[in-house]
């Protein structure tokens, strides 16, 4: 060994000292540079800074300035390993490395550093800060180092050249996610995310160190680099602060932070470096699994609990101080009963979580008729589902100024940590309240899970112990529809659950359509719709919730309140909706599908063979012919409406756009037919008061994500609103109607469709259905025409229906006697309709709209 003695593995000693040394001539290097011994020196395009930091630092950084580069040169640290003198884990200082070598007081030293940008001129070298040697958790080298760092350098010399891409962090400059060159190496997208990650709460527990460190310099030390500490510390406490001024909101969030508890606190900025280092968060949760890359980029998949795949009707309810105000189709609960609730929920329920708050906008931004909400979630994945659905971040908050009103929406998945952690100690899977625990990758608390809408003078939301889907985003249907149809009331607009799209003639004319359709009559597949006549086009403004306002020049236009989809991706393939399955190619967020052996997405009817082995949504090996559905019937999906292919232009327009034309949809197997025009404004409204679903398999559990009443095998679902709507159901259909009293002359016509009419032959064949899809533009251009006044129509005691001479039939596969029987009105069967209207109609005794009742009476009359 080094000291002359016999040496044998595991003998105790080490063979070498840790300190040996070589010397060796510089001209023996084969990778030497040619100016080496240039007498001039060479140009020093960057310095680079090196500390040896686990945790705190990040792989590079880019100081803001000289001076910030000094101060960052003046602060290397390591910490201690086992092979080096001291504690194990202390962080020991070497400023420039110089600490042992410096001939001279080093604060002087320091100074010098500063004085020496005095002779640069602007080609004055940029200063970088590398950590090669950043771990995971379990202490593993994140960076592979050595020839692997080229790539470091790499970034460096672009960003010399001023093309480089980063973003700003407190700390300094650090690459995007994407500016790294890692092609060809084995690094996943989280571990670099990891490795340029800034956490403000390490490096504030940093700064007292610091200054530690400089106090030994006494007045030596030159004044800039204790105001660049002060600085420092400014910049990560104004990265937790509320990045606003507005007071209300500010001491809401306190108010709310008091009571969960968080252990931080996050301001959402809307970014995408954001969003990537969320989903990063949540792959290394396991609540994400990241897709395959070059089949569906920038997707992922989620698993809900198995109990907490739907909204529980009974589980939401109308906090009105009057019970009359919510109606006999709403849960009530009296405001004072639900306020002691909510603090008894929500006390401490974010102990040891992140506290997310999200500014958003319902509406294109901008626009008069958008309104502002903010949501508190303790769930990440509620802030990626949100960037995916509405407008977020730090625009949205600039906006929201001390006049401007915002909707507070308060969320938790009910799950402090530290329950969780106890919960584990005992070896259970699940808390007394049956909650996930810490491990778990989906923490809820099913048995206290609710949604709490209060409606009156200060509206909010308060949704507890779920994290699925609309029981968590709650700009979807809690604000969207239940919020929105009571703030619609009081100002004077209305929401619709319904879709916008324009329809554009060969002509050249356009016409913007509103469809009100229940769930499962296809609403999505009509706003994507490709039409299969030539010379038509559809474009799509929105496939979920219409926000109507009256217009300065007499008619109707619709916001959409919404930038992104959120649906149920079952039965959807590129046969049936390619305009939708394009959308969702990439930079998607699916939960509780199946998954393939190549890293995809799969659901029932996606393709047209089945795999032969997926994983389900539970988790678990899936085969042909099982017993179970490889994916959730209610599995769904979030996507940025900026991906659609057949996007309208006019989407973001802030005054909306012009509705032409109402659609109301039944999904009935008989009586109703094809399609319908009302003969009035007024038999249009009875017509969507009355709107009907044939109970379907899915839909007659308790557990229904769908609430309607059921009247025999047939629910009644008024304008697709029963178990959205947040006011007495009564209330919202008077607002339909009065339209007509501020439109006169002016409103919209109004159809009925109903694409489910099955027409079965003397064999019980039903092939000769209407196909649907792409030939419901057929439908839609007769609609178009009769807008304009043309079109043959057919009287019948339920309206006008297109004569069989009046549809554009050409290249439809379908028999004109088939279409005659999709078109038919049989009276007896709309005799028997009308007893169960009459008794639908009896639950809302004396709120039912007197003109409803009048329709009945007509529709009576017409049938005799």
């Amino acid at each position: 060994d080094w000291t002359g003695q016999k040496w044998t593995p595991n003998c105790g000693r080490k063979a070498a000292h840790p300190n040996a040394r070589y010397t060796t001539p510089a001209s023996q290097c084969p990778v030497i540079d040619s100016a080496w011994e240039n007498p001039n020196g060479v140009p020093i395009c960057a310095v680079i800074f090196g500390g040896r930091r686990p945790r705190l630092i990040p792989l590079v950084t880019e100081a803001f300035i000289w001076e910030h580069g000094v101060f960052m040169g003046s602060i290397i640290s390591s910490e201690l390993t086992a092979a080096a003198e001291g504690t194990v884990g202390e962080v020991r200082r070497d400023p420039f490395a110089m600490l042992p070598f410096c001939g001279y007081n080093m604060a002087d030293y320091f100074g010098h550093w500063l004085n020496f940008r005095k002779k640069l001129g602007y080609l004055c070298p940029k200063i970088f800060y590398v950590n090669w040697f950043r771990t995971d958790e379990k202490g593993k080298f994140l960076w592979p180092g050595f020839g692997e760092n080229s790539r470091v350098l790499k970034w460096i010399c672009e960003r010399v050249d001023g093309v480089g891409a980063a973003r700003s962090t407190p700390i300094g400059y650090v690459p995007t996610f994407d500016a790294i060159d890692t092609s060809g190496i084995d690094l996943s997208v989280e571990t670099l995310h990891q490795l340029l990650h800034v956490e403000p709460s390490e490096w504030l527990n940093e700064i007292p160190s610091i200054k530690k460190f400089y106090s030994q310099f006494g007045s030596k030390l030159p004044t800039i680099l204790n105001q660049h500490v002060e600085m420092l510390e400014q910049r990560l406490l104004a990265s937790q602060d509320a990045p606003t001024q507005n007071k209300k909101l500010i001491n809401w969030v306190e108010k709310i932070r008091k009571l969960c508890k968080p252990s931080k606190i996050y301001w959402c900025t809307g970014t995408d470096d954001e969003f990537d280092e969320l989903c990063d968060k949540l792959v290394h949760s396991g609540t994400f699994i990241r897709l395959n890359e070059e089949i569906r980029p920038k997707s992922f998949a989620a698993r809900s609990n198995i109990e907490d795949t739907i909204r529980q009707r009974n589980s939401v309810f109308i906090c009105s101080k009057s019970k009359d105000d919510a109606g006999p189709t709403n849960v009530w609960l009296d405001p004072s009963l639900a306020n002691e609730q909510i603090d008894k929920l929500f006390d401490n329920c974010m102990q040891g979580r992140t506290m997310y708050i999200i500014p958003f906008c319902m509406g294109p931004l901008g626009s008069p008729y958008s309104r502002f909400g903010i949501e508190i979630t303790d769930s990440a994945y509620v802030v990626t589902g949100m960037r995916n659905t509405t407008h977020i971040g730090t625009r949205v908050l600039n906006l929201i100024g001390e006049q401007e009103s915002f909707l507070p929406c308060l969320h938790s998945v009910g799950v402090p940590l530290i329950e969780s952690s106890l919960s584990n100690n005992n070896n259970s899977n699940n808390n007394t309240n049956n909650n996930n625990t810490n491990n778990d990758s989906w923490p809820c608390n099913i048995e206290k899970r609710c949604i709490m809408h209060f409606t009156d003078e200060n509206p909010s939301i308060y949704s507890f112990g779920s994290g699925y889907g609309a029981n968590s985003f709650l700009n979807k249907t809690c604000f969207g529809l239940r919020i929105a149809s009571s703030l619609g009331k009081k100002e004077g607009w209305l929401p619709v659950h319904g879709l916008i799209l324009s329809l554009t003639s060969p002509e050249g004319k356009k016409y913007y359509i509103c469809a009100v359709m229940p769930a499962g009559s296809g609403k999505t597949s009509l706003a994507m719709l490709v039409p299969t006549i030539p010379g038509w086009t559809v474009r799509c403004v929105g496939d979920d919730i219409a926000w109507l306002h009256a217009g300065d020049d007499g008619r109707i236009y619709a916001i959409n309140p919404e930038s992104g989809f959120f649906d149920v991706p079952t039965g959807r393939s590129f046969d049936k909706d390619p305009a939708i399955m394009e959308t969702i190619k990439s930079n998607t967020i699916f939960t509780n599908v199946a998954l393939t052996t190549e890293g995809d997405v799969w659901w029932e009817g996606m393709t047209k063979e089945t795999p032969s082995e997926l994983i389900d949504w539970t988790g678990q090996k899936w085969i042909p012919n099982c017993g179970r559905k490889a994916a959730h019937w209610n599995a769904r999906y979030t996507t940025p409406a900026s991906q659609c292919p057949v996007q309208d232009p006019a989407t973001n327009d802030p005054n909306g756009v012009p509705i032409s034309a109402f659609i109301f949809g039944n999904r009935r197997s008989s009586i109703q037919p094809l399609v319908t025009e009302a003969f009035s404004w007024t038999q249009g409204m009875f017509m969507g008061s009355t709107l009907t679903v044939e109970t379907q398999e899915s839909s007659t559990s308790s557990t229904s994500s769908t609430s309607t009443s059921n009247v025999n095998n047939i629910k009644f679902d008024p304008f697709a609103m029963r178990a959205y709507c947040g006011i007495n159901i009564c209330d919202y259909i008077n607002q339909w109607n009065d339209i007509w009293n501020e439109k006169g002359y002016l409103p919209p016509k109004v159809f009925f469709v109903n694409w489910f009419r099955e027409i079965n032959d003397d064999n019980n064949n039903n092939n000769n259905n209407w196909p649907g899809m792409g030939e419901n533009s057929r439908i839609l251009k007769w609609i178009c025409e009769r807008i304009d006044g043309r079109s043959q129509v057919v009287k019948t005691p339920i309206g006008f229906v297109p004569s069989i001479n009046s549809l554009d039939l050409k290249g439809l596969d379908l028999p004109k006697s088939i279409i005659e029987k999709l078109l038919s009105v049989n009276q007896n069967e709309w005799k028997k309709e009308i007893d169960l209207i009459s008794e639908y109609f009896k639950q809302f005794t004396d709120k039912l709209p007197q003109f409803l009742q009048l329709e009945l009476e007509s529709l009576k009359q017409r049938l005799v």
